[in-house]
């Protein structure tokens, strides 16, 4: 019985020690997700929040692009939508282009209260019909994808986001 538990023993020191340098080999080893957004910027004509229909080409122009899919009510949403409004100056040489499936009324006071609604960079998009949810397979808000001016995908996130990053993509995008 004492060498089965030694053989035990010493298999399992030796599993754990195989795997201690294995992981600390690669520790250093950033791995990257793989993207799995559209790697193109779709061209939908959508609705904003005044009743104008917009080309999401049009509105992105040649310029780096943040387009986030969100919802009022979620508390993620408002923090990161908040964290961004705070900053919003060091945004003024991209697009943002925020889209929602909320019907106008429902998310017209939080707009209101973000205040960067009449930026010229900023633009409210509804997506009354779910095309845009379906293209992208939304699953979770906030949903953030960072194109570059060719309107190629460079990054994307879901959840709450650093501001820093997001920007520091932005300026990669040029």
């Amino acid at each position: 019985m004492k060498k089965v538990n030694l053989i035990l023993l010493f298999t399992l020191l030796l599993g754990c020690t195989a795997y201690l340098a294995y992981s600390s080999d690669n520790a250093n080893v950033e791995v990257l997700p793989a993207l799995s957004a559209p790697k193109d910027l779709p061209d939908f004509t959508l609705n904003d929040i005044h009743g104008k229909a917009n080309s999401i080409h049009q509105l992105a122009q040649n310029k780096p692009t943040l387009f986030i899919y969100f919802n009022s009510t979620c508390h993620l949403c408002q923090e990161e939508l908040g964290k961004i409004s705070e900053r919003i100056d060091e945004f003024k040489d991209y697009n943002l282009i925020f889209t929602t499936v909320q019907p106008k009324e429902e998310m017209i006071g939080f707009v209101e209260e973000l205040g960067i609604k009449d930026k010229s960079f900023v633009h409210f998009l509804l997506d009354a019909d779910m095309n845009v949810a379906s293209y992208y397979q939304i699953r979770s808000v906030p949903s953030i994808f960072c194109y570059n001016a060719r309107k190629e995908l460079i990054a994307e996130y879901v959840g709450i986001t650093k501001i820093d990053l997001l920007l520091e993509n932005l300026g990669r995008g040029k």
